[in-house]
């Protein structure tokens, strides 16, 4: 230790001096590592390795040699269950967890949510697609009825000579549902209608033993080409007369498809009483149904409060024709008259000989 006399002392913690250590180990440090003598480089160390392997050829490269090479006989463990993607992972779920998955009920929420996204999707597309062609909000309103509707709207088209008030009830702008005004055209009476008649039709054909699967066919296609005919015959009159009424395509397709019920109860009666029971109940049915067509399509055109004597009002507020009330009457006189003449077309041919009854005993 050098000792300066002309210095002053330090003073330590304690009033005592300090001194300096010239032992590392005493204040806790590791000693300098020592330097050991390296081995002698042996130039035949990399030579003496993988004497066996034969040289690499670029041609006979092979990405996955280490499979083709590989031993599984001497690990007792096959190639299939060797390969990679036999090996588990916890990023591939395996069967029994993938369905311990789908039994959790947050999955199971997720997939419900997510199935009725996509089915309201695909409804809205779907509604899309067919509001192009035919108005369902529209269409929904023809099939607005009930039980009492229907055995009411029946009677009405059997015996409508002792009804007084023919007028349809409006809700502002748009009619009462046929549910509450017995007067509203529907479309269900005529749907169910002509379905029965295809059924009765094919029933009746059984029983004279004429029947064949191609007559169904045969029915329900003639009887619907019969109905798109008279629909065209219809708006045709309409636009070469230049008739301007609110009655659409539905209601003209209801007013006409209330044929098939006479026509259903006149081949009931052609079964048990043969063709003088079918002309009797056609010809009273077709009265009755002439009767009720004339009484509601003059209240359904000719009472329309939006034209006084063939004329109405345009944007501007001037007169404006709309077609006389004379072509009118022609107009429902021809939709009158033609429902007994098909009604008879479509039904004359399934008039048995004789009784059905007589034969069958």
């Amino acid at each position: 230790m050098n000792y300066n006399q002309n210095n002053p002392p330090r003073q330590g913690g304690f009033g005592k001096k300090v001194k300096r250590v010239s032992d590392v180990a005493a204040l806790g440090m590791s000693p300098p590592a020592q330097n050991y003598p390296q081995a002698p480089f042996d130039p035949t160390y990399n030579t003496n390795m993988n004497q066996n392997q034969p040289p690499f050829n670029e041609n006979s490269y092979d990405p996955q040699g280490f499979e083709s090479n590989m031993n599984f006989n001497q690990y007792n463990v096959s190639e299939e269950q060797a390969s990679p993607m036999s090996i588990p992972s916890p990023f591939i779920p395996n069967k029994s967890q993938f369905g311990m998955m789908l039994q959790q009920p947050m999955v199971q929420g997720m997939a419900v949510e997510f199935g009725q996204q996509l089915a309201s999707q695909g409804k809205d597309i779907v509604n899309k697609k067919i509001e192009k062609y035919v108005s369902v909000s529209e269409l929904k309103y023809y099939f607005a009825v009930d039980t009492k509707y229907v055995l009411k709207k029946l009677l009405l088209i059997f015996f409508p000579f002792t009804h007084k008030d023919w007028t349809v009830k409006y809700d502002q702008e748009h009619p009462v549902q046929p549910r509450y005004e017995i007067n509203a055209p529907d479309l269900y009476i005529p749907t169910m209608a002509y379905v029965t008649y295809v059924v009765l039709a094919g029933f009746v054909l059984g029983m004279q033993h004429k029947f064949s699967p191609e007559q169904i066919g045969i029915q329900a296609s003639s009887a619907l080409a019969y109905s798109i005919f008279e629909l065209f015959i219809y708006a045709a009159t309409k636009y070469l007369t230049n008739i301007q009424t609110r009655l659409g395509v539905y209601d003209l397709l209801s007013f006409s498809g209330y044929k098939y019920a006479i026509i259903i109860a006149s081949i009931l009666m052609s079964v048990i009483f043969k063709s003088f029971g079918y002309y009797l109940c056609l010809g009273y049915c077709s009265i009755a149904l002439s009767f009720f067509m004339m009484r509601t399509l003059k209240v359904q055109i000719l009472a329309d409060p939006s034209i006084q004597h063939g004329y109405t009002q345009d944007t501007y507020g001037q007169p404006r024709h709309t077609g006389g009330a004379k072509r009118k009457r022609y107009f429902i006189f021809l939709i009158a008259l033609m429902q007994p003449f098909l009604s008879w077309w479509l039904s004359y041919h399934l008039v048995p000989t004789k009784s059905i009854v007589e034969s069958n005993f």
